[in-house]
């Protein structure tokens, strides 16, 4: 058995072990119990300064296109036919592919839930906000008010100031605290929950704030499957909206942990004879349903031709559920190697992305709040400074060279950037260095032979990070420390 065989094989049944003890670790009060992020009128007064510039585009002669930000959680970069399954159909995600373009080198800037989504949302690196690590667990994070900074500007605003109806469906993740709730960051409407998971079953009671569905700010217990009733909420949205331009962000809990299937989707998989197995196969089988049932909205509306939809995904499969797939990516959610980092996009706009199109360069989640503003026609200030390009002129081939030279991750004593095909990883002292044009596996290091470019990508490296904040909160305590190579790699979540 070779070391990285092994080594999944030690995660397979250390990891549910981690997950127990980080909770535990979690549920210890902080040594400092100053609020993070409490309410303040000065990050909103800033904001709405950033803001300020931007001016409606909506009018009676001019109907911008409408945007759907499709987001799952958790996907393994090979759980379904789009990206190379043989064991799990996803036939509208293959039609959305085939209508547009699938990524095959798109990153997210984390390889955990929430700093991802802060960098999806700001369209920034999410260290530039202290956005390091995930917010915790909702008690921990309501009680610490830890979230998006609320002075950084969300897509979500800037469509709200351009004159776009706007709607959120689905998991937030970035802050439990009112001032954090998805209606104060820019959208309309709401339906979902703030913290990091959720049951796809009814609740069997009421629950917090911070772990509740809800209608906006209203608690609930919503009797359906998950998945199918954020697919529900979207599909009215997108009904009720049709005759102005919006913008609907969809970010599934699925396929995030608990792994739970109705037996509508379990009967898609009667061969598979692993429980777990399968209850996974029908969860991503029900994800697909619920993209289908979303884009049936847009051609039963007639919208589709002048809507943009983006699906993508906000980290790497976690190995410690022994269901998921990273196809030929190392490792997974937690870590910084490509499995935990590269992830399935598509973007589809019929009539202006080509159809059935494969875009091979390196580009970022970072890339998606400027992309739907350019589409939208939005024109965004400068003094946003955001992280990502307009990836439109480089799918229309107007632009051919990389979207992103460079790209930078940062977790804890973890570190990686990625430059041109080389990429390098940092484990504390611990350095790897990979040719990713001939080592997508990443299992060839060589950071010893290569002297010259592991320093080249180091001062890269550094200059990046003298831009960033410190953490505006630690990892969870309890960090598991894992062999790898050589290296002791420290979980920080």
């Amino acid at each position: 058995m070779n070391i990285r065989t092994n080594l999944l094989a030690v995660c397979a049944v250390l990891f549910p072990v981690l997950a127990f003890a980080q909770q535990a670790g979690d549920a210890v009060s902080s040594a400092d119990e100053t609020p993070v992020f409490p309410p303040s009128a000065a990050a909103v007064a800033a904001r709405e300064k950033l803001l300020a510039p931007i001016t409606s585009v909506v009018d009676g002669s001019n109907r911008p296109p409408n945007v759907v930000l499709l987001f799952s959680d958790d996907l393994g970069y090979a759980d379904t036919s789009t990206y190379g399954s043989k064991t799990i159909p996803a036939p509208h995600l293959d039609k959305l592919a085939g209508s547009g373009v699938k990524f095959t080198k798109a990153y997210v800037t984390a390889a955990t839930c929430s700093p991802s989504r802060a960098g999806l949302m700001s369209g920034r690196y999410q260290q530039r906000y202290g956005f390091e690590f995930n917010t915790s667990t909702g008690p921990i994070t309501h009680r610490l008010v830890r979230g998006l900074d609320p002075s950084a500007v969300t897509m979500a605003d800037v469509f709200q100031k351009a004159g776009y109806a706007t709607g959120m469906f689905g998991k937030w993740h970035l802050g439990t605290h009112d001032h954090f709730h998805p209606q104060e960051r820019g959208f309309d409407e709401f339906f979902g929950f703030l913290a990091g998971a959720h049951s796809f079953f009814p609740a069997k009671q009421e629950q917090p704030v911070y772990a509740t569905i809800m209608r906006g700010k209203t608690p609930l217990i919503e009797p359906e499957y998950l998945t199918d009733a954020i697919a529900r909420e979207a599909v009215a949205f997108i009904n009720r909206s049709h005759d102005k331009p919006f913008f609907a962000y969809v970010p599934f809990n699925a396929v995030h942990t608990p792994i739970e299937a109705t037996e509508k989707y379990q009967r898609r998989f009667p061969n598979v004879a692993d429980s777990t197995q399968r209850d996974f196969n029908a969860m991503t089988s029900a994800l697909d349903d619920a993209v289908g049932a979303i884009i049936g909205a847009l051609d039963k509306n007639d919208l589709r031709q002048n809507t943009l939809v983006i699906f993508l995904n906000d980290n790497g499969g976690p190995m410690y559920t022994g269901v998921q797939s990273n196809g030929p990516l190392r490792m997974g959610k937690l870590f910084l190697f490509e499995g935990g980092v590269r992830v399935p996009m598509i973007a589809s706009w019929p009539g202006v992305l080509s159809a059935d199109a494969v875009y091979e360069k390196t580009t970022s989640s970072l890339d998606v709040f400027p992309t739907v503003c350019a589409a939208a026609g939005i024109e965004l200030p400068d003094a946003l400074e955001l992280d990502g390009v307009d990836l439109l002129p480089y799918l229309a081939g107007k632009n051919s060279s990389v979207p992103h030279e460079t790209l930078f991750w940062s977790n804890g004593p973890n570190k990686a950037v990625r430059m041109g095909n080389w990429k390098m990883i940092k484990a504390g002292d611990y350095v790897w260095l990979f040719d990713l044009s001939q080592d997508v596996g990443e299992t060839n290091n060589l950071a010893k032979s290569r002297p010259e470019i592991v320093e080249k990508l180091e001062q890269a490296l550094q200059e990046w990070l003298d831009e960033m904040a410190p953490p505006a909160w630690p990892s969870k305590p309890n960090r598991r420390k894992y062999p790898i190579d050589d290296a002791i790699y420290e979980i920080n979540v």
